[in-house]
């Protein structure tokens, strides 16, 4: 059996109402309702968020894609880059 921990937070009405009715339909308990819709929930975000290095790579496609260039010694003159005045 899977450990579980005991959580407490409070719900408004309207959800705890969803929630009772859910269960009922589903002939689970409103633990395993809140559980189930957590995951989905908690998956569901981490798809949407994805990784910041991803982001990083979709940016650089899309500017390659543009033909955007910049400095080729960005990295060792980053200061130069962003706090002297062009």
């Amino acid at each position: 059996m899977t450990q579980m921990i005991r959580k407490h937070f409070l719900l408004s009405l309207p959800l705890d109402e969803r929630i009772k009715l859910v269960a009922r339909k589903d002939r689970k308990s409103e633990a395993e309702v809140i559980r189930e819709l957590l995951a989905v929930g908690l998956q569901t975000k981490h798809q949407q968020t994805g990784s910041v290095g991803r982001a990083v790579r979709q940016l650089a496609e899309i500017g390659k894609e543009a033909g955007a260039t910049g400095p080729t010694d960005l990295s060792q003159n980053i200061d130069k880059y962003l706090y002297e005045e062009a």
